[in-house]
């Protein structure tokens, strides 16, 4: 995974404010109506499963499972929210 100039500076405002435990972004995978969806969230510390990586400093917590899909994926930030460009959707029941 890469991060873009404005994700990273978003997400280290991200982990400035929120709880000093908090020293990373963990990446996983829930499950919907509409198959697997990638979420994020502040983190502590890897869980098991996770794999623990720095991406231009920011500490990632990333579930395993995930690893192959992230590779090629850029995180991005659009002054409104992060956006994974480069992921690969799997099929989808919500048209």
């Amino acid at each position: 995974m890469k991060l873009s100039v404005k994700a990273k500076e978003e997400l280290l405002k991200v982990l400035e404010t929120i709880d000093e435990n908090s020293k990373g972004i963990r990446i996983y995978s829930t499950q919907g109506c509409c198959g697997p969806s990638v979420q994020m969230d502040v983190a502590s510390a890897p869980q098991p499963g996770e794999t623990a990586t720095s991406i231009d400093g920011v500490d990632f917590y990333i579930e395993d499972s995930l690893a192959e899909t992230l590779a090629e994926v850029t995180l991005d930030h659009n002054g409104f929210g992060f956006l994974m460009n480069g992921l690969k959707k799997s099929g989808s029941c919500c048209g």
